[in-house]
């Protein structure tokens, strides 16, 4: 009966600098979704806003780490999320020329 010597191998793990990127926006959007939140204890809401306050940032959440996992699947989700982001845009002016018209001051 052998034995099978074998040496041990280092095995290096290359990071790909788009790796680098989507780690570092995971980074800023906690940073940026923390900070939100924070908000509510240096400059506290009434109570009937807080629920809002929390909803807006929970959606703003998951709607940024979406929209930022789909870039990074592949080309074609690259479409994906600039159409998605054309959407929000559009949809983005005309809540604030709505907004404008049917504003009551």
């Amino acid at each position: 009966m052998e034995t099978n010597m074998q040496t041990s191998q280092t095995v290096e793990i290359e990071r790909t600098p788009e790796a680098e990127i989507k780690n570092l926006l995971n980074i800023i959007g906690v940073f940026i979704f923390a900070g939100l939140a924070l908000t509510t204890v240096t400059n506290p809401l009434p109570a009937k806003y807080l629920k809002e306050y929390m909803l807006f940032i929970g959606g703003s959440a998951v709607t940024y780490y979406f929209l930022l996992n789909i870039y990074f699947i592949g080309d074609t989700w690259r479409k994906v999320f600039y159409a998605s982001l054309a959407l929000l845009g559009l949809g983005s002016l005309f809540m604030a020329v709505y907004l404008f018209i049917n504003s009551s001051h």
